[in-house]
């Protein structure tokens, strides 16, 4: 695998924010880069997916992450509801987040996010809960 990445060049980049310190591609497009970081949220270290080019992460998407990160009381009782209702209707008892889920991951967008858990126990279904400004909007489900 290193050697056709040296010859493809898909080594991973890396800058230093001012804010969150160094950061690491996970893919880049063109001069597009989807950039990865560590938060600690709801008690867990988790990745956070942020968009930018080569030189920096998007300013705005920056500012979705600072509210999500300090609001975060909030968006767990919003996501608390989410993923409460998602357990009624399918006849199963919610507890707490922490009962039944893992936090895994935040993915930003310029008016947004998804908040995506990782159920404990089997089936290990994900969760994505869609939140428009620190508002929960929707929830899909992967299998």
């Amino acid at each position: 695998m290193g050697f056709l990445n040296k010859i493809f060049g898909r080594r991973k980049l890396v800058i230093t924010d001012p804010d969150f310190g160094e950061i690491q591609s996970s893919v880049v497009s063109g001069n597009t880069v989807n950039w990865v970081l560590k938060k600690r949220f709801f008690g867990e270290e988790i990745d956070v997916f942020i968009l930018g080019d080569k030189e920096k992460v998007s300013g705005v998407q920056k500012k979705v992450l600072f509210n999500i990160l300090n609001d975060e009381s909030t968006i767990k009782l919003e996501a608390e509801k989410a993923l409460s209702d998602q357990f009624d209707n399918a006849d199963l008892e919610f507890e707490s987040i922490e009962k039944h889920f893992n936090v895994h991951g935040i993915s930003l967008n310029d008016i947004g996010f998804e908040l995506t858990f990782e159920q404990k126990e089997e089936p290990y279904y994900h969760f994505n809960v869609h939140f428009e400004g620190n508002k929960q909007v929707g929830v899909s489900i992967d299998g």
